[in-house]
């Protein structure tokens, strides 16, 4: 494939060697051009005003037609316009050669990559809010993997905390026989005694010391955490299967307690000399020197009977994952969690360790503030799926279309996923039913709705492609063309900046200029042979496009709306 921005470097580089950094972009306007260099910071010699720098590289570079039409100054930009053969050519047929794999940089074969995400506590069903961890890491996962790299996919089951304490309390104040207890009376019992809680004080007292029998070794209470949790973890994940996210290993917290890996983490920090004891005697680090932005550097690890806290169960479990993958290791946590994270890398140095890639998002807001799942203050993700399939429902009704459930479901799946993903990673998501199914909106329907277009049209031609050649005539067709050929660099971007939004962005212009060019060029009623092979050819490799981008988003494409 042709890479013009190089093409553009190396025409400006044939005048000097010395010119800085050559910068190519694409200029704000389509009219403009197809790329343009800013000329700000280039060193020409005797020349300090950017646009005097571009007039004078207009008038030095010789252009390679066959590649660059044209050249034009505006302002501080020399601004290029590139072959529109040439560019249709080598894009289409790209395309159409690589299909699954077009866009990826394949810069991950051969590499192992791990991620961490969800990890929701075993104690309720998962709320909307929590869904947004599972969203972007399964995004991430999805988009690591078009690179090229084997993606392992981990989850920490929290089966060992004191919420899971104050859970069993609470199953035990309405049964003796855990088995009696379903996953859907998790979260009304885990409320319940939370509030309870608040009033008397020996309940927490009870839950703590349950956590000294755990941790003592108490066969008892070890199998009363652990089938509470499996209730738990197995009906989070089938909530999860209906939004197609999966992991590959389950890890539980317990296991760094139980097989002594927290009392191998104590025993290293002593030997450093780092392990500290209170006046409670508690044992804790002191971060100081480290940049963590807290007004006490101190990281306590026990609790005063020397029983674990989650930051110290959390550094083994982060050893265990360095050990098994220490270069291509993430996490994906709320932007609560970001100076706690700090935490726990500045204590993994100190050890001789690196800490894993940090990939932090903002709230999920309920009618404007944060959820909280101990207060109730939730939507279930369970019930907004099937709100979401309802609304999906009404839509296709008012259309008169067919559905069935599994296409329903499939689809509701598809519109969480894209308005979740389509908000900058480090913003609030306010999250809108009515914007989730539009079919004219920013939207996943809106996507889905212009591919079925597209796979209707491919579906009734019988076109032979049998050759490499492609023509057109209309400027919609080489913006179309020119849009497809940064693919690759959306998803270069996505990957620097662990950021879906650039792609919800691009795929939603490529679906809009898709619908102008549906609404504009006549497609299987050309007469001329040649131009309407062209044509097809194009919609192939936008169908292509929208499902390579579509699937790193999770969203499964569907045939017929």
């Amino acid at each position: 494939m042709i890479n013009f921005k190089e093409k553009i470097k190396e025409l400006i580089l044939e005048i000097s060697n010395d010119i800085g950094d050559i910068q190519v972009v694409r200029p704000p306007k389509e009219e403009m051009g197809d790329f343009c260099v800013p000329c700000f910071n280039l060193n020409i010699e005797g020349l300090n005003n950017p646009h005097e720098k571009a007039e004078y590289l207009k008038d030095k570079i010789k252009l390679d037609e066959k590649l660059i039409s044209d050249m034009s100054v505006i302002g501080p930009y020399l601004n290029f316009k590139v072959n529109k053969s040439a560019m249709a050519e080598t894009t289409i047929n790209e395309i159409l050669s690589k299909k699954e794999k077009y866009g990826s940089s394949e810069e991950g074969v051969g590499k192992d990559l791990l991620i961490e995400h969800t990890s929701i506590n075993p104690n309720a069903s998962p709320h909307i809010g929590r869904t947004r961890n599972s969203l972007i890491g399964d995004f991430l996962v999805n988009l690591f993997t078009f690179q090229g790299y084997k993606v392992e996919k981990h989850y920490l089951i929290n089966d060992i905390g004191k919420q899971i304490a104050m859970l069993l309390i609470g199953v035990e104040e309405k049964t003796d026989d855990l088995s009696n207890v379903t996953f859907n009376d998790m979260l009304s019992i885990y409320i319940d005694i939370n509030q309870k809680a608040k009033e008397d004080p020996s309940i927490e007292q009870k839950a703590f010391n349950y956590l000294n029998k755990l941790e003592s070794g108490d066969k008892e209470v070890i199998q009363k955490f652990k089938q509470l949790t499996d209730i738990c973890v197995e009906g989070q994940k089938a909530i999860f299967d209906k939004m197609n996210i999966s992991w590959d290993v389950f890890t539980h917290e317990s296991d760094f307690v139980y097989e002594k890996t927290t009392e191998v983490v104590l025993d290293k920090l002593k030997k450093l000399g780092k392990l500290k004891e209170d006046e409670n005697k508690r044992y804790y680090v002191d971060l100081s020197g480290y940049n963590i932005p807290t007004k006490n550097p101190v990281l306590v690890l026990t609790r005063e009977d020397k029983t674990s806290l989650y930051p110290l169960r959390d550094i083994a479990y982060t050893l265990y994952k360095e050990e098994l993958n220490s270069e291509n290791n993430y996490i994906v946590l709320g932007e609560d969690q970001e100076v706690y994270m700090k935490q726990i890398a500045a204590v993994m140095d100190i050890m001789g360790y690196n800490a894993p890639k940090l990939v932090s998002y903002n709230f999920v807001l309920l009618n404007g503030g944060k959820m909280a799942t101990r207060e109730g203050k939730v939507v279930l993700l369970e019930d907004f799926i099937n709100e979401m399939k309802e609304r999906i429902k009404e839509g296709f009704d008012e259309r008169n279309s067919q559905y069935d459930d599994e296409k329903v479901s499939s689809i509701a799946a598809s519109c969480i996923k894209y308005n979740m993903l389509n908000v900058n990673r480090k913003r609030d998501v306010n999250f809108n039913l009515d914007d989730a199914v539009n079919f004219q909106g920013d939207s996943a329907m809106y996507l889905l709705y212009n591919y079925a277009r597209i796979y209707s049209i491919l579906d009734k031609c019988e076109q032979e492609l049998n050759t490499d050649k492609v023509i057109f005539k209309e400027e919609i067709e080489h913006s179309l063309i020119s849009h497809l050929y940064d693919f690759s660099e959306v998803i270069k971007n996505a990957c620097k900046n662990e950021e879906s939004i650039g792609l919800t962005n691009y795929l939603h212009e490529l679906a809009q200029k898709f619908s102008k060019y549906y609404n504009m060029v006549p497609i299987l009623k050309e007469e001329d042979e040649e131009l309407k092979t062209s044509r097809i050819k194009l919609l192939q490799s936008i169908k292509i496009v929208l499902e390579n981008g579509m699937n790193i988003l999770g969203i499964k494409p569907v045939e017929k709306l």
